[in-house]
């Protein structure tokens, strides 16, 4: 008689225990291998979301303020999108509040998006509904949350951009938002990206498309943009990163405008003006264009122009007046000898206007907006350095920057700026200065002081300006702010490019693996499968003594039984493993229900499927077939060493 025959003759006929066998290492084998199933389903499923949440996004721009939307195809012709199926898109993204009118439903934190033809284009799609400019569609997962079906109202508000920053004097605090009010067009389904997002999230994307031209109006941002969604971007051919190559082509094709910035030509002095949407020049931008300037053989003079709520002389007062900070040497005067309160200049106007004289004391009385939120009236003392005609820099209003709801006002009367004003302290004399020198400043100061009381830390400037050595020809502008441009940086005024697809894949593997937590969490119930199986195998071997002993009798050494034991141990392990595959499919499909269901906010999505990855089941089989092999031979130890005559008689 062979082993072979030994071997299977010996499962056969102890096919009671042994099937007692191959079920304890079949529970064993279904648990582990399933757990490492639901480790794969659960990176598979949200690695697939991500994806297809993307569409086919592979690279995002962002600013922190809008950008020419032209900008996407000056990146295409640039070359920097040389990728196979090459892309760009702009579109306006936000976060918004959305309200159901019919059932008065609210939703926050919302992602908004403005999209035209251009984006369902990027995306490959020729046939699904586009918003119309009266129209919103909206995600699945919204309108189910919300109650909404297609021919609904909703009102979408979304924050207003600004350029002017908010917490500055002049940001407009009280004028945060724009309501549109949409009739919902369609609720678009995952396959109709009705789940898109660049940004990585779980659970159902809460979002709504409005036509890009409507937006645009409604923010009061024509053609611009604040998003560009990029694909078919590949590393160049020196190993250069795309997120290298887009931004290398960012700096090349960003212009003055995209980073907020303007070069004019005054209409006065002949002289340029670099200027900020923001109102101020942070000192980044006030350094390059001194910079600039002086590598163009041009002079450059700071100059920071600010609104004082009243100059006052004794109990005389010239209300609402626009004061600047410049080098004194602009206005063909000496500083006076240090000592006793700061100089100021007044013009003719404003010294008739408060009577006063050099030598006099004044009073500035201005507001400053404090770092809590607070707005506070400060007073600052100077003393009249002396009076400055009503001419050159007296009468120019260029010197002020443009600011919301004053410079283009009619009439003082009809000043709207973003903090408390009394306009009954308007008398008609100020009417008449504002009707024929609008903006023109009243008091001068040194630059260091006023940048002492009135710089912030979004800039200690208004404007540069630049004064071309023989004059300012017409190219003169458009020659500078290429010299100056060229010295900014567009990834340091605020634009961002990041990897969205390799973010997304590599935020869908998450931080917990969730097959190393259900292993531990069944580590228990493997270990008991497995003890089981190995105490009904030694059960089996100790009713086999009297057949071990006559093994041994018959010239099988020690070793021999072992190798016939082990042989049997193995195939029961093959058959429990085989047994424990399908057992592994069902038990990690239970799980996925429970991640879906009762445990859903471990994962936060309930989209998650079943993945039967082949390399993780091979795994978990060969895992607890070899733990079963391991347990058995160890639980066997100590049987094969007694004697012959001991086994016979049943006295190992």
């Amino acid at each position: 008689m062979t082993s072979t025959t030994l071997l299977l003759r010996s499962l056969t006929h102890f096919w009671r225990i042994n099937l007692a066998v191959v079920a304890g290492v079949g529970v064993a084998v279904s648990v582990l291998a399933g757990a490492l199933l639901v480790g794969t389903s659960v990176r598979a499923s949200l690695r697939d979301l991500a994806l297809e949440r993307l569409g086919r996004v592979d690279h995002v721009v962002t600013a922190g303020s809008f950008f020419r939307e032209a900008l996407a195809g000056e990146l295409l012709a640039a070359g920097a999108l040389d990728g196979a199926g090459a892309g760009a898109a702009p579109m306006i993204a936000l976060e918004g509040f959305v309200t159901h009118q019919e059932s008065r439903g609210r939703a926050g934190g919302i992602q908004v998006y403005g999209v035209d033809d251009r984006f369902w284009a990027f995306h490959g799609r020729g046939g699904e509904r586009r918003p119309a400019p009266g129209e919103v569609l909206v995600s699945g997962g919204l309108a189910r949350e919300l109650g909404a079906g297609e021919g609904d109202t909703l009102l979408v508000r979304v924050q207003k951009p600004s350029a002017v920053p908010v917490s500055s004097l002049h940001g407009r605090r009280d004028d945060l938002g724009r309501s549109m009010r949409l009739r919902i067009g369609a609720v678009l389904s995952p396959a109709e990206l009705g789940e898109f997002s660049f940004r990585p999230r779980q659970g159902f994307s809460r979002a709504v498309f409005v036509h890009l031209a409507r937006m645009q109006r409604d923010l009061e941002v024509d053609r611009k943009a604040n998003t560009l969604l990029l694909a078919g971007v590949e590393a160049g051919a020196a190993g250069a990163s795309a997120v290298a190559r887009i931004e290398a082509a960012l700096r090349g094709a960003a212009r003055l405008s995209d980073l907020g910035l303007r070069v004019r030509a005054l209409p006065g002095p002949a002289a340029l003006a670099v200027e900020s949407t923001a109102g101020l020049l942070d000192d980044d931008v006030a350094a390059a264009a001194s910079a600039a300037a002086a590598a163009a053989g041009m002079a450059g003079q700071p100059v920071l122009t600010y609104l004082a709520n009243a100059i006052r002389r004794g109990e005389r007062a010239t209300p609402w007046s626009l004061v600047t900070a410049l080098d004194p040497a602009a206005l063909g005067v000496e500083p006076p000898a240090a000592g006793g309160p700061p100089p100021i200049w007044l013009n003719a106007w404003t010294a008739a206007d408060l009577e006063a004289a050099p030598g006099d004391a004044v009073t500035l009385e201005y507001y400053r907006w404090e770092d809590a939120g607070a707005l506070v009236t400060e007073t600052a003392d100077f003393r009249v350095a002396g009076v400055v005609p009503m001419e050159g820099l007296a009468v120019d209003p260029d010197l002020a920057p443009e600011y919301p709801g004053i410079t283009e006002a009619t009439d003082l009367t009809d000043w709207d700026p973003p903090f408390p004003i009394d306009l009954g302290l308007v008398r008609p004399r100020d009417e008449d200065y504002w009707d024929r020198y609008r903006t023109a400043s009243k008091g001068f100061v040194a630059l260091e002081d006023g940048r002492r009381r009135w710089g912030s830390r979004w800039g200690r400037a208004t404007s540069l300006r630049v004064f071309p050595p023989d004059g300012v020809p017409d190219l003169a502008a458009a020659e500078f702010g290429d010299a100056l441009r060229s010295r900014l940086d567009p990834l340091a005024a605020g634009f961002v490019v990041y990897p969205a697809r390799e973010l997304a894949i590599e935020a869908s593997a998450g931080v917990t693996d969730f097959g190393e937590y259900f292993t531990y969490f069944s580590f228990f119930l493997v270990v008991s499968a497995l003890l089981l199986a190995s105490l009904f195998f030694r059960l089996g071997v100790e009713q086999r003594l009297r057949e071990i002993g006559a093994l041994r009798a018959l010239g099988f050494d020690e070793r021999g039984v072992r190798r016939l034991f082990r042989a049997e141990s193995a195939a029961l392990a093959l058959a429990g493993g085989l047994l424990g595959a399908a057992g592994a499919v069902g038990y990690a499909e239970l799980v996925m229900w429970g991640l879906r269901t009762w445990w859903v906010d471990a994962v936060g999505t309930t989209l998650l499927v079943l993945h039967v990855s082949p390399p993780a089941l091979a795994a978990g089989i060969a895992g607890g077939m070899a733990a079963a092999v391991l347990s058995i031979a160890w639980s066997l130890r100590t049987v094969a060493r007694a004697t012959p005559r001991a086994l016979i008689h049943g006295a190992p």
